[in-house]
């Protein structure tokens, strides 16, 4: 017979002014009516809490002690500031601490989590994975028992996570989707959108998605000899939800840039990029 306090996890979308096609930002609750932690913080908007709120009284859960910000992003962490009164203990990576504390102040004790480490909620072990690329410090968390990976924006339910400067590295988030797909796993919590149940395909997509657009730029700078950033995401990216959403892709399309220069395929004069004799 299962426990009555066996451990939860409950997917809470937060109304948030995301990039499209995302409308929410992805909160996690893991615990149950004794204990339980809190797996990013949204926004800083009132909606947060009541939204928050209103899970944790209807799904029986305990407030949370803790609060886990997968990476310091504005839909991602600074809703901590709507959650004081809970007194918890706030936890990012090292790489994200400079950031996190400015999206969080005036909060300003946080601790750190670190590739490896692993927590109790529950009596049951949450395992920490430092997963960078759509961050440097970026945090997933596993939970072996329910064979779940709270992904952050490393997998979003639909489309892809932009991938770009400042703190984006291309080469680090292909090894990080490697190593995820090594985890047994029954579904996937992303950041944006509902649970990826078909979690290794997904993964694989949005590698191919990856791979394909590498390539895709390698051909661009064959046929035109030389292409400014701008040039080619205009090029690659004809089509996109909002021109809002054009920044993040040209980010995405330099992070690819970066890698294949120091892979030593691609050079960059002033400007323009092009193939390497």
């Amino acid at each position: 017979m299962e426990k009555l306090n066996h451990l939860k996890i409950i997917r809470v979308p937060i109304p948030t002014p995301t990039l499209l096609p995302h409308t929410t930002t992805n909160c996690y609750l893991i615990g149950n009516n004794q204990e339980s932690i809190l797996v990013d913080a949204g926004y800083d908007k009132v909606e947060t809490k009541i939204e928050l709120e209103r899970a944790i009284r209807e799904n029986d859960f305990a407030i949370p002690n803790s609060i886990i910000l997968t990476h310091s992003h504005p839909d991602h962490a600074p809703g901590v500031r709507q959650l004081t009164d809970w007194t918890p203990v706030v936890y990012c990576h090292h790489l994200e601490k400079q950031a996190t504390l400015t999206v969080i102040s005036p909060w300003n004790e946080i601790s750190f989590l670190n590739d490896n480490d692993s927590i109790k909620v529950a009596g049951e072990d949450i395992n920490i994975i430092h997963a960078p690329g759509h961050t440097s410090g970026q945090l997933n968390l596993f939970i072996p028992s329910k064979r779940v990976l709270l992904a952050g924006d490393n997998i979003v339910a639909e489309g892809t996570s932009w991938i770009g400067p400042p703190d984006g590295d291309m080469t680090d988030y292909i090894h990080t989707l490697n190593r995820l797909k090594q985890l047994k796993l029954t579904k996937i919590g992303p950041g944006h959108g509902d649970w990826v149940l078909n979690t290794y395909e997904h993964i694989d997509f949005v590698l191919n998605r990856r791979l394909y657009r590498e390539n895709q730029i390698k051909s661009l700078l064959k046929e035109h000899l030389q292409l400014t950033s701008t040039h080619l995401t205009k090029i690659i990216y004809e089509k996109l939800p909002h021109p809002s959403v054009f920044e993040v892709a040209k980010r995405t399309t330099e992070a690819h840039l970066i890698k294949l220069m120091k892979e030593g395929s691609v050079t960059q004069q002033d400007s323009y990029y092009s193939l390497k004799d």
